[in-house]
């Protein structure tokens, strides 16, 4: 089973139980029945793909972070909604949050498996991540323009050649989505019609609330 060092997680709490990857979405908690639209915090552990800002869990309506968890999607925007006045004094020198995504390693051939880590394409600010709960389970980071409007995509079922995110439910509503080690840890990317793989390595941890 993929591992992952516990004393890197930052604020969220820890916990020692891991299960299954779910096949279908979460249950709504029955404390939110009425509305299927929980908040969620989130915390980046930095993989050199996908790196944080330096400045602890991604918490929703603090300094400018959106997360939400539905039955459909979990959407995670660093700085996703307005400062609010009372926070402004508090949140100098922090907001606007920001994440980072960087594709550094391409992926040419599986067979052969051919990469190519000459000719990375930079870095580049990411707007949100979304986990979709569907049935093709896909997984997209907007990091414009790195991958267009369409985003990196991390689907088999409608990316063949993708290699899926796996997702972990830990208890507590704290959840585990991360790639698998290379060579496993294919992503989509497409610009003006040009398509291209990246090994990308991802690794979220999100406390639904």
């Amino acid at each position: 089973m993929h591992s992952r060092h516990w004393s890197h997680i930052v604020v969220l709490v820890a916990v020692s139980a891991c299960t299954d990857t779910p096949t279908s979405a979460p249950a709504v908690d029955p404390l939110f029945a009425k509305s299927t639209t929980q908040r969620a915090d989130f915390t980046i552990i930095d993989t050199g793909s996908l790196v944080g800002d330096g400045n602890g869990a991604y918490v929703d309506g603090v300094c400018g972070v959106f997360g939400s968890w539905t039955t459909n999607v979990t959407h995670l925007a660093p700085a996703g909604t307005r400062v609010p006045k009372s926070q402004q004094a508090s949140c100098t020198g922090i907001a606007p949050r920001a994440a980072t995504l960087t594709l550094a390693v391409r992926h040419l051939s599986d067979s052969p498996h051919v990469d190519d880590a000459s000719s990375p394409i930079g870095s580049f600010p990411v707007t949100d991540v979304k986990f979709g709960w569907g049935s093709a389970q896909a997984t997209t980071v907007n990091a414009s323009p790195s991958c267009g409007t369409a985003g990196l995509r991390f689907t088999s079922a409608t990316y063949p050649g993708t290699d899926n995110v796996v997702r972990q439910d830990l208890g507590g509503g704290m959840w585990h989505m991360y790639t698998n080690a290379w060579p496993d840890n294919r992503a989509y990317c497409e610009v003006n019609g040009q398509a291209t793989y990246w090994h990308v390595d991802l690794d979220i941890y999100v406390q639904v609330h």
